[in-house]
């Protein structure tokens, strides 16, 4: 773990009232009223978005437009808590988070952080990764960030306390990863990614973390992808290739390349779920696609899923391609076209 530290934060629940430092105790209490009022925030945007349910387009499978709902929530959230971040609080003596943080110690700052991912439900605040982004001992900071994202528990059965909740442990590794990205520190992408593949199945919050980091390095992290979707080619692509394929289409759509193109083509012969090869490939926007999805079709009449051939058509039509020349095997796609 961290190198020794001033553990002021910690020691608030194990000391008399009495004995609490003042200013510390204004840190705690700006912190859980910041968690409240982005929680409230949440949910208020959740409610918003749910009542949006009823203009779901036709095509659209109702579970993944709710995630998608949820997701925009979620960003809405984020750019309400920045903003929060930003204003002034009088607990802090007129200070905004993001300038009170700034002058903490590299110290002060871990505890915080990690007081923070165990304790908030929002997690660690933005103010508190971006003072550790600039703090000039890169040593020091990237090696804890390294140290925390190594050490601590990617899976359930990695926790060492059955009291504590693993979606609340890995903020900590969310966290770290934020100040590796901030601080351009591409070194752990090998390791992350090897932690990530050894996942069955992946949590959303999980793999939204990884994404984060993965996507912050366009140069560097398009090759290690496309060797990892390769290397199960022939097993379906299942689990945490899913993610990966979004992943280089996040970055592939800000920089485009033949290798990125021919591994979404390859994730569309090769993938069980063929849904995220076909949302990604028009996410992309390579028009070279089109041909190979209404080949597709034709070939697979017979046994062409409804939701894979609806998204296949959407994805045809988002990519500038003609539908009329599309057999419909379930004769209710043409109010579409």
């Amino acid at each position: 773990m961290a190198a020794p530290q001033v553990y002021f934060l910690r020691s608030l629940f194990f000391y008399n009232v009495t004995e609490i430092n003042m200013i510390e105790q204004k840190v705690i209490d700006t912190l859980r009223r910041y968690d409240e009022l982005a929680g409230l925030i949440l949910e208020q945007k959740v409610d918003e978005f749910a009542d949006k349910m009823d203009e779901k387009p036709p095509e659209e499978d109702d579970v993944t437009y709710e995630q998608y709902l949820h997701r925009v929530a979620m960003q809405e959230t984020e750019e309400q808590s920045i903003l929060m971040e930003a204003e002034p609080q009088e607990s802090l003596g007129g200070m905004s988070m993001n300038d009170y943080f700034a002058k903490l110690s590299f110290e002060e700052l871990t505890e915080i952080l990690e007081f923070c991912a165990v304790e908030l439900d929002r997690g660690v605040p933005a103010s508190v990764v971006n003072a550790l982004v600039k703090i000039d001992d890169a040593a020091m900071v990237e090696g804890y960030a390294r140290t925390m994202v190594r050490e601590s528990a990617w899976r359930d059965e990695e926790m060492d306390d059955e009291d504590k909740l693993f979606e609340m442990e890995f903020q900590k590794v969310k966290a770290s990863l934020r100040i590796l990205a901030g601080r351009h520190d591409a070194s752990l992408i090998d390791d992350v990614l090897d932690r990530f593949m050894s996942y069955e199945r992946t949590h959303s919050f999980v793999a939204d973390s990884i994404a984060e980091y993965i996507e912050s390095f366009p140069d560097e992290a398009p090759a290690k992808l496309i060797e990892r979707l390769e290397e199960h080619k022939d097993d379906g692509m299942e689990g945490p290739c899913e993610d990966l394929v979004v992943m280089l289409t996040n970055i592939g759509k800000e920089k485009k390349s033949e290798e990125i193109y021919n591994a979404l083509r390859l994730a569309f012969r090769s993938m069980t779920n063929k849904i995220y090869a076909v949302i990604c490939l028009a996410d992309y926007g390579d028009d070279r696609a089109v041909p190979m999805l209404k080949n597709y079709i034709n070939r697979h009449q017979t046994d062409i899923s409804r939701e894979l051939f609806y998204e296949m058509m959407s994805a045809i039509q988002n990519l500038g391609g003609d539908i009329e020349d599309i057999s419909d095997p379930f004769g209710d796609f043409t109010k579409k076209g």
